[in-house]
């Protein structure tokens, strides 16, 4: 009995230790921890010892988990030229920046002269941020441990990123107060300047593609060599779209709209937008007002090509499809000049009419007074034109 008890303890406590051992974590440092196959020696038993002679190659280790991380726990400065200074969060002061040292998530950065050079690395060795055209400073958002993606946000100068080619959708982007940088891969550069009433940012895809996306407006994709400015009002009222290189489509926000269905009389609402091809020197204008009454944004969006000429014109109301101009036509110069005629023959027939009125009556002159303005109004709608 006893022996039967003593096989018994001796088998929960083996089964004891393999749970543990099971449960043990890989940090992908050093060693698996896993025994090495030995062959017999002669003599036909096991030892602890490699047979003499034996292939003393070590079998292939399991892949590790954490190789497969697309960025590391923590960023790291990488390269250091000059100097620069970091702002850590819940500092109130900016400290130097040390080569090879690690620095949490919700850092800003910043060099201190157009000599100095920084490189933040985030991952791999292709996967940086970096400062090498002049003062310059950004920043990085905080994130909880074991979030997979990553963002920075650009605070002055000139900022240029370099990330994989292969980088899943959605684990890197880029923000600023107007626009984000969604799914860069490749290299890109980018120019961010705070101006006294917004922000002017200079977006350049080097290699590989990137999209934009901003209110009113994205940029499905730019490719290597596509090169757009962005400026915005303080308030976010108006954005203003540029091209500098290349050909960049981009599209416009133009408002929800009744769709009507004629075959079968239902009338649904559809999301409308324009595909605009910004080139050099073409631009597209976003104009917003926020009315007294409600809260509802009235947006105004034009486009205008190489030679300044309007070529789209849309107002509308977020979320109104009944307060919907739709596509407007662009007046061109003989319509101008047909308004301005038009306008023209109004005036003089009020002018007579007034003098005629003055002759038979030379009493209170409010009522004319209010004819005249009644018919200038008229006039100045007749021709309004929205000339830029």
């Amino acid at each position: 009995m006893k022996s039967l008890m003593r096989v018994v303890a001796c088998a929960s406590a083996v089964a004891a230790f393999t749970a543990v051992a099971q449960d043990d974590f890989d940090f992908g440092d050093g060693d698996s921890g896993a025994a090495e196959a030995v062959e017999p020696a002669e003599g036909g038993e096991a030892t602890g010892e490699v047979a003499e002679g034996a292939d003393e190659a070590a079998p292939a280790k399991a892949a590790n988990p954490a190789d497969n991380r697309l960025f590391s726990s923590l960023p790291f400065c990488r390269k250091l030229v000059g100097s620069a200074e970091v702002l850590k969060p819940g500092a109130t002061a900016w400290a130097p920046v040390e080569e090879g040292k690690f620095y949490p998530l919700g850092s800003f950065y910043r060099t201190t002269d157009d000599a100095s050079a920084l490189e933040i690395q985030f991952g791999g060795e292709d996967t940086l941020v970096g400062i090498s055209r002049g003062a310059a400073s950004f920043g990085t958002h905080f994130q909880p441990i074991g979030e997979k993606t990553r963002r920075i946000s650009l605070q002055g100068g000139v900022i240029d990123v370099k990330l994989p080619r292969n980088l899943p959708d959605g684990a890197f982007k880029i923000t600023a107060p107007s626009f984000t940088i969604v799914n860069p891969k490749g290299e890109s550069r980018y120019a961010f300047t705070r101006t006294v009433d917004g922000e002017v940012a200079q977006i350049r895809c080097v290699t590989g593609f990137l999209s934009v996306e901003g209110r009113h407006f994205k940029f499905p994709e730019l490719k290597a060599a596509n090169e757009i400015k962005i400026r915005s009002s303080q308030d976010q009222l108006f954005t203003g779209l540029y091209g500098k290189s290349g050909v960049c489509p981009v599209i416009l926000d133009q408002g929800d709209m009744y769709d009507k269905d004629y075959s079968t009389g239902e009338t649904s609402v559809a999301h409308k937008t324009l595909e605009w091809k910004l080139s050099p020197k073409t631009a597209a204008r976003i104009y917003r007002a926020v009315p007294s009454i409600g809260e509802r944004m009235a947006v105004t969006v034009m486009t205008f090509d190489a030679a300044g000429s309007l070529k789209n014109r849309c107002a509308f109301v977020e979320g109104r499809p009944e307060v919907n101009t739709g596509e407007l036509a662009a007046t061109v110069g003989s319509d101008k000049e047909e308004a301005a005629r038009k306008a023209a023959a109004a005036a003089e027939a009020v002018e007579a009419e007034v003098d005629v009125e003055a002759d038979s009556d030379s009493g209170d002159g409010a009522s004319d007074d209010a004819a005249v303005e009644a018919a200038t109004a008229d006039a100045a709608a007749e021709s309004d034109d929205f000339d830029f």
